[in-house]
């Protein structure tokens, strides 16, 4: 039997629509072939006490704990379908490994294939688009075994990896915490602190800015079409950005400039041009949408997630790349027909030139996949939300833009001597608008400056004008948004100074990748690292003190980009996975030793209260000790007073309840591992109480007393 091992079961449901496959529990089945699914990882990294019950207690004698043959478990929440997968590839003669096509999908398959000691033939789908063509071509051109493999190794790089540094270095210093008085798990990863240390930095550089003045001369010269030009710093007088701080100086250039006329001494006209905006790729996108919108960077993937798999309208959104291969121009006119039929794209579809070439074409920069496009069909647009649409909107406008010519500029300099004193003026004015009709100014590469209109002057001609001073403060640098964290992360050469680390971090492709970040910043929050005001993120105390606890070598972004960079080096064959995990081995060892000799030490300046957000309000919650042991407490005790059950420092678990007023709390029930749940907001009327369903709310309980 041939079978198709999926990521998720929508994903299984497609292909087997095309494989003409039936139904059943798990799984669908047709003549000689199977798909079924994982629902995510159905296997899961084992806990240190699998390794050893004695680490269950957290001792610093222990560690560094350090597996020589790493474990899997099946996990709790999945073993129903992962006992399905098993049966299925107990009767499989070849599987065709179908999860999405990254790295995190190759991982999915392949543990699973590795714990069943499956041993035979594997293929590759590799899907871009979950649409019925996308998966027929794709089906007609199955990747060999190799091709993909060494995704594998990279992926089980970084989990291992992970480990080794989140379970180690929590517990070790959690327990060196306590000795200040720390109550709470002081949690490390190997990706969210230095993360966290982005924020942290950028905070301390907004919150210690000290603005500083300075000032400009400008003049409103008089001509057919007046205009404003700018008194130009000599290097003697401006500091490292070219501006002057002194007003005792400005004033007397100004002096001087006063009844002086201007005698033009250059004049020049270029035509500029435009590239076309780059096709998104899941950062940009995010980006994009978190500056136009707001949005989360969490919210923008599972909305681009769901344009791929519920709508199948664009494609895969986890990608790095903005280029589309050569062969996709093939699909031009089907996309531009499909869209056409919808009013809000009709216009710009009927102007489109299919035979435009934009710089997205280019078969040497495709990585795994290509840019985020829509696919050639119709889309349902009554049938999405506001958020689908505006994602789904601007994904078309940068397609349909790479089929519009170059957006062309007449850019405008004059430049003028008014005694002894330079001024300059430029001027920008549009003269093709080109893709500019389909996205307006959306390019990332145009400037922000207001363009103006100049008059046409000769050399030598001379102006009257009348001269200001200007009083100006400088800025701090903007708190990050979701979508600027998101870039710094992606772009981490910007952050190091050290030009050797820098200019290796150019060819990195920072830390995290394009599928992980935005979890990682949901961990910050859902951790009570960071906050949410409005669309930036601000770190909290317990966020702050954190980095400013640790040593450089955990917080800092270049040590986890070089790290990144090794993994891609695994996935293209150029290293291997046991001289990965010999490296990490020797690292985690060095650095618990210099933890317990005293070379490095936390430097915690007092006894933090622990905080998490509140489920019901989003205010803060705080760690407090009461005699039967410690408990959480919303900070609005008037408005929200939750009270909750401490489960190892964190919150339980809890869920929306429909009455609005509070949470679904998960509680232990009376018999021996067992759970129920109930409304946090009983007191207040409500009355659900629900049974268990494998860590989630199942059907409602006819009674109290079956808890």
């Amino acid at each position: 039997m041939r079978l198709f091992l999926c990521e998720k079961p929508s994903q299984a449901k497609d292909i087997a629509s095309v494989l003409g496959c039936k139904r059943g529990d798990g799984v669908f089945t047709g003549d000689g072939i199977a798909v079924t699914f994982c629902v995510g990882h159905v296997l899961q990294q084992a806990e240190p006490e699998n390794y050893n019950p004695d680490f269950e207690t957290w001792n610093i004698v222990d560690l560094p704990i350090i597996p020589t043959v790493w474990k899997m478990l099946v996990s709790p929440k999945t073993k129903a379908q992962f006992a399905i997968v098993k049966k299925q590839l107990a009767k499989a003669t070849e599987v065709i490994i179908a999860t999405d096509a990254d790295r995190e999908g190759e991982v999915i398959a392949r543990e699973v294939l590795e714990y069943v000691n499956y041993k035979g033939p594997i293929q590759r789908l590799w899907l871009s688009a979950l649409d019925d063509a996308s998966i027929k071509k794709a089906l007609a051109s199955l990747r060999p075994n190799h091709e993909t493999a060494k995704l594998y190794d990279a992926g089980l790089g970084r989990s291992r990896g992970d480990w080794l540094i989140g379970m180690n270095m929590t517990r070790l210093c959690t327990l060196l915490s306590r000795e200040y008085g720390y109550q709470g798990a002081f949690s490390v990863g190997r990706v969210q602190t230095p993360t966290l240390r982005l924020v942290v930095d950028r905070d301390s550089q907004v919150e210690q800015f000290e603005p500083q003045s300075y000032y400009d001369i400008t003049g409103l010269f008089n001509a057919t079409i007046p205009f404003k030009a700018k008194w130009q710093v000599p290097d003697n007088l401006g500091d490292e950005q070219g501006r002057c701080l002194q007003v005792t100086t400005v004033d007397h250039v100004l002096s001087q400039c006063r009844d002086q006329p201007g005698t033009v001494t250059q004049f020049d006209t270029k035509r500029q041009k435009s590239k076309h905006p780059p096709l998104f790729f899941l950062g940009s996108l995010q980006k994009a949408m978190s500056a136009k919108f707001g949005y989360g960077a969490k919210e923008v993937l599972d909305i681009a997630q769901s344009l791929y798999e519920k709508y199948k309208v664009t494609t895969y959104p986890r990608t790095d790349c903005p280029y589309l291969p050569l062969s996709q121009k093939e699909e031009v006119g089907s996309i531009l027909d499909k869209l056409k039929v919808v009013p809000a794209f009709a216009a710009w579809c009927s102007a489109a030139d299919v035979n435009e070439t934009s710089a997205c074409w280019n078969d040497k920069k495709i990585t795994a996949h290509h840019g985020i496009i829509p696919l050639p069909v119709t889309p349902k647009l009554h049938e999405m939300n506001e958020k689908e649409l505006n994602l789904y909107h601007a994904i078309v406008q940068r397609y349909l833009a790479q089929f519009y010519p170059v957006a062309e500029d007449d850019a405008t300099t004059i430049e003028l001597m008014v005694g002894s004193q330079s001024v300059k003026a430029t001027g920008k004015v549009e003269r093709v608008k080109g893709w500019r009709l389909v996205t307006g100014k959306d390019s990332e590469d145009e400037t922000t400056d207001d363009s103006a209109n100049l008059p046409l002057l000769s050399i030598g001609q001379t102006l009257t004008a009348q001269f200001q001073r200007e009083d100006k403060r400088t800025k701090p640098p903007g708190r990050f948004t979701e979508g600027t964290l998101i870039d710094a992360m992606s772009n981490i050469a910007k952050f190091e100074s050290d030009p050797k680390l820098k200019s290796i971090l150019k060819e990195t492709s920072g830390i995290g990748t394009e599928a992980t970040r935005a979890n990682i910043i949901d961990t910050l929050k859902a951790r009570g690292f960071v906050t949410v005001t409005g669309k930036q993120l601000i770190s909290s105390e317990a966020g702050r003190s954190l980095i400013d606890a640790l040593p450089d070598v955990l917080t800092r972004p270049a040590m986890t980009a070089l790290w990144e960079q090794a993994l891609d080096e695994i996935a293209l064959g150029n290293g291997s996975l046991d001289d990965f995990m010999a490296r990490q081995s020797t690292f985690i060892t060095q650095l618990v030793s210099m933890f317990k000799q005293g070379q490095y030490t936390l430097k915690l300046p007092k006894v933090l209260a622990v905080t998490l957000p509140c489920p019901v309000c989003q205010k803060s919650m705080k760690q407090l000790s009461g005699k039967n042991g410690k408990f959480w407490v919303c900070e609005d005790k008037e408005q929200c007073g939750l009270l909750l059950n401490d489960e190892r420092g964190k919150l339980p678990k809890t869920t929306p309840c429909t009455c609005k007023k509070g949470v679904l709390v998960r509680k232990k029930a009376k018999t021996k591992g067992k759970f129920w749940w109930g409304c946090s907001a009983y007191q207040s009327g409500c009355q659900r109480r629900l049974f268990d369903n494998e860590g989630k709310p199942g059907k409602e309980m006819e009674s109290n007393n079956q808890t």
